[in-house]
């Protein structure tokens, strides 16, 4: 693949210039500012989305619908949307995505300072959030590899996973004292600010001709589902890899859905330790995607998968087993550093695997997956009332160190093996 235009600003050597070397190149540098600034905003939102459902409900089956119907949307958008990604410019979808979102956000915060807002506005706020980041993520993954040369695709998408883990961390404290301070309508304008200066850096800094692709735009829709599903079928590799991801995600980390009645239940704390366990997790996710950028290899995809998923099982073993408020941090730490792993391996696998005019297709079908996270946390509830919130965790790991083995076994041994048979021609191509 041809490298973006324009020479690197950040020069080899050294651990920290190494970690960034694709924010060398300027169109990814303003497409990675514009994936920090939507992020940030939405976890203000988010913050600020629950507060203002307590205000009106004071119901936990409500607040719990809510959030719950973010997830439905994006499942159901991803499909449908990763066919557009595939047919309209990734650019253009983007810019269109945060339109949309400013208009959104502002609607909402005019409904809170003018008093009228209702239960039912928040969720068709939150099913259009749902929506639009059905659209945002394929579009957005899909572009990444149009915008940095394909050695530094596992750099890349590393710093993605980066600009979504930090606002983890930040976000929801920013968020809290700015409900606090301002109050949720103002919180509202804020965020429509925040995309609104994103689209602005996207525009100005990513030529529309990093967004297009080159394809038969004859063919029809469900001609494309077919394709995409064919692709998958006949990938042995891919399709491996994909079950070998749902595995930690859905099996191995719906505890941490649950920590907040942890914390209450079983380590005694309040608001402000599940704000500090919560960072833990955060934080481990953006240790985890940055030593990945610094020092990470496309070659090692198969190796990073297998540490991600016995780093997600020996987490949950030790936060089901620890009564020590540090290692329990550590335990979400190293959980979410396991996560990082396992995302950045297998989104690098697709962006070399899938040819560009499929990736928004391929990525809206494989990562569909994500969205049956909470579904996980459903079973995991439900399990926590018969055996406790302890037992849950340590089954959770059990099950998931057992399926690394087979996982090594049966899918990634396998990768790990074609990638180091390779003779490639980067030191760092797979």
């Amino acid at each position: 693949m041809d490298a973006p235009d324009g020479s690197p600003t950040v020069p080899p050597g050294g651990v920290a210039r190494r970690a960034v070397r694709s924010l060398g190149f300027p169109p990814f540098r303003y497409f990675w500012a514009s994936n920090f600034i939507v992020a940030m905003g939405l976890m203000v939102q988010f913050t600020a989305r629950a507060w203002l459902v307590v205000q009106l409900t004071d119901s936990a089956l409500v607040l719990g619908a809510v959030e719950a119907s973010w997830a439905v949307t994006f499942a159901l958008g991803s499909i449908p949307m990763g066919l557009v990604a595939d047919r309209f410019n990734r650019r253009t979808l983007l810019l269109i995505d945060n339109v949309v979102a400013v208009l959104v956000a502002l609607t909402l915060g005019v409904l809170v300072v003018t008093d009228l807002v209702a239960v039912w506005h928040v969720f068709a706020a939150s099913l259009a959030a749902g929506l639009l980041g059905a659209v945002r993520f394929p579009a957005s993954q899909a572009m990444t590899g149009r915008l940095v040369p394909e050695h530094l695709f596992m750099n890349a998408t590393s710093l993605n996973t980066a600009s979504h883990s930090v606002p983890s961390v930040v976000g929801p404290a920013l968020g809290g004292l700015l409900v606090g301070g301002v109050g949720v309508g103002v919180v509202y304008f804020a965020t429509s600010g925040a995309h609104l200066a994103a689209a602005v850096m996207l525009f100005v800094g990513v030529a529309a001709s990093f967004g297009s692709i080159e394809r038969d735009d004859a063919r029809s829709v469900t001609a494309d589902l077919r394709d995409a599903i064919a692709y998958l079928r006949a990938d042995a590799h891919l399709l491996r890899l994909t079950a070998v991801i749902v595995m930690p995600f859905v099996l191995g980390s719906s505890y941490t859905l649950l920590l907040a009645l942890f914390v209450e239940k079983e380590l005694g704390g309040g608001a402000a330790m599940f704000g500090f366990l919560s960072a833990s997790l955060g934080a481990g996710g953006v240790i985890g995607a940055m030593v990945i950028a610094a020092a990470g290899q496309s070659r090692q995809i198969g190796y990073l998968m297998f540490l991600g998923i016995f780093g997600v099982g020996a987490a949950a073993l030790t936060y089901g087993f620890s009564h020590w408020l540090p290692l329990t941090a550590l335990a979400l730490m190293v959980g979410g550093a396991a996560q990082s792993a396992l995302f950045v391996a297998y989104e690098t696998f697709l962006l070399l695997r899938v040819p560009d005019e499929m990736r928004g297709r391929i990525m809206g079908l494989t990562f569909t997956i994500f969205a049956l996270f909470p579904v996980g946390a459903i079973f995991a509830g439900a399990l926590a009332d018969l055996v406790g919130l302890r037992a849950v965790a340590i089954l959770e790991g059990v099950v998931v160190l057992v399926l690394a083995l087979f996982a090594w076994r049966f899918a990634l041994r396998h990768v790990a093996g074609a990638a180091d048979a390779e003779v490639p021609g980067h030191p760092e191509a797979i």
